[in-house]
């Protein structure tokens, strides 16, 4: 993405790490209007990714092959890793919610979603 004087402008970095071949990639095509995005399709690539590069924010699907993603977010959090992270699930119960906000993640939306709510609360956490 350029500016009009043909200077490059930085979108901030977002790692989404969500392993469904529809959602995936329609998550990308839309987040790519705002952040510049890295996708992994399980756990352990997305670990890869976020210890070996810096991201403003990661979304991160809670029922990942590899590594379960409340799994991921605690091993992040416990490495010392600082950056927002909102688990996206369609595990909705109080316990489940309780569990992913326990485990190191700032927010917690539950499928099905709107893409609206999912862009606000990503403003919020960077």
């Amino acid at each position: 993405m350029s500016s009009e004087t043909g200077e490059s402008v930085l979108r901030p970095s977002l790692l989404l790490v969500e392993d469904d071949r529809a959602l995936g990639p329609l998550l990308v095509e839309i987040l790519s209007e705002v952040y510049d995005v890295d996708r992994a399709e399980d756990g352990q690539r997305g670990l890869h990714l976020a210890r070996t590069r810096t991201y403003r924010v990661m979304v991160i699907d809670r029922g990942l092959p590899g590594i379960e993603g409340v799994d991921l977010v605690g091993r992040l959090r416990r490495s010392g890793l600082t950056t927002p992270m909102l688990l996206l699930t369609a595990r909705g119960t109080v316990a489940d919610r309780v569990e992913g906000l326990d485990a190191g993640a700032e927010d917690y939306l539950t499928k099905p979603f709107e893409i609206d709510e999912l862009l606000a609360r990503l403003r919020a956490l960077t």
